[in-house]
């Protein structure tokens, strides 16, 4: 496989860190099936809202630092751009939960969460379609002889 560049390798970590928070949230949890007050953990949405807003930071700064190299390996500026804007929109969807959970059950009503989520989900789906697209590219390339 070729020398990655660092900014790709970071990146790699970053996702790990996102698909992390993705699965705390969306897993299956007996807290949603059985919701009996105090007996099971309740999701931190403040803390994944806090943790999504850093590695979207991180992803941006990656994503600038990619722009000014050259020779950037083809789709890795697409794949960056999906990665961070499908974190961002879990940190949204985090976001409004959080401000739910302080009290005000009015603050995100279930139409706007559905709408979220399906957004969210395309932008997903975009990102993995753009990964597995990137890692094709980076096979092809450790497939081909040194020359």
């Amino acid at each position: 496989m070729p020398d990655l560049p660092d900014e790709l390798i970071r990146t790699n970590a970053i996702l790990d860190e996102y698909v992390s928070i993705h699965d705390a949230i969306f897993k299956f949890s007996w807290h949603k099936a059985l919701p009996i007050p105090g007996f099971f953990k309740a999701t931190d949405f403040g803390v994944h809202f806090r943790e999504l807003d850093r590695l979207a930071s991180q992803l941006a700064a990656i994503a600038s630092a990619l722009k000014a190299e050259s020779g950037a390996l083809e789709g890795s500026h697409q794949y960056m751009a999906a990665l961070l804007e499908a974190v961002q929109a879990l940190r949204e969807i985090c976001g409004r939960f959080y401000e739910k959970s302080q009290g005000d059950l009015s603050k995100y009503p279930m139409a706007e969460y559905n709408a979220n989520l399906k957004t969210y989900e395309g932008l997903m789906n975009k990102c993995q379609e753009l990964g597995a697209a990137l890692n094709q590219r980076l096979r092809g390339e450790s497939a081909q002889p040194a020359g």
